[in-house]
């Protein structure tokens, strides 16, 4: 399987402007926090060429090498190519095919490299959620709004599993952006008996994350950075 790396080009995409063709759906710098504590930045961008959805983030967390994450979706939001790499090293790619989504992994052992692969029928792969990757949230609250009673099996590639989660409320309340506050759309999402939540605003730009298992959020910065 080529590696997504070239089709993507994760770290170009992030910075390059946007073809002429292409359809911004969001772009933005969020703050992270755990517990509460500044830890890192998560830089996304969001985009619709043609009848791909594309999605790319660089996120940098302290005490940790950064991330580089791409993401391609069908216009249903269903994976069909992904990547993150830590560094000059890809942690997991995967690709779809017409039966099945296919991850290759690459992890140190000692002085060497071992490589592994995991499958999932298509039917465990609805959209995808990477854990510590707030973007995600954004595109599985769209394909959430889409699905049959808001229920989709969504894997999580590093986790090496694949989990139902369901939307269970939506309601409106604001979030705080920097002095301000901003008028947004809360969803809450259960996801193995917890409850994550995310909000959006009038034009489905992400605001905030919170994710209670590890105690992370991501807000977004002001305009003004």
């Amino acid at each position: 399987m080529s590696s997504i790396g070239r089709g993507l080009a994760v770290s170009t995409l992030l910075l390059a402007p946007l073809m002429l063709s292409a359809q911004e759906l969001d772009a933005g710098h969020l703050h992270v926090r755990i517990d509460g504590r500044r830890v890192g930045t998560e830089r996304f961008r969001v985009w619709l060429t043609g009848s791909t959805v594309n999605a790319v983030a660089a996120i940098e967390i302290a005490q940790r090498p950064a991330w580089q994450v791409g993401l391609q979706m069908d216009p249903n939001m269903r994976p069909m190519k992904y990547e993150v790499r830590e560094g000059r090293s890809a942690l997991v790619s995967g690709e779809r095919f017409a039966d099945r989504v296919r991850f290759h992994f690459v992890t140190p052992e000692g002085e060497r490299w071992k490589e592994r692969w995991k499958e999932y029928p298509v039917t465990d792969a609805a959209a995808i959620l990477e854990p510590g990757v707030a973007h995600h949230y954004l595109l599985l609250v769209r394909a959430l709004r889409e699905a049959p009673d808001g229920r989709l099996d969504v894997l999580l590639p590093l986790a090496g599993r694949s989990v139902p989660i369901r939307l269970t409320r939506q309601s409106a309340e604001p979030v705080a952006i920097g002095q301000g506050s901003v008028a947004a759309t809360r969803f809450d999402l259960d996801i193995e008996g917890m409850r994550h939540s995310v909000w959006l605003d009038a034009d489905d730009k992400l605001l905030r994350v919170v994710d209670p298992r590890t105690g992370r959020e991501a807000v977004r910065a002001p305009t003004e950075g």
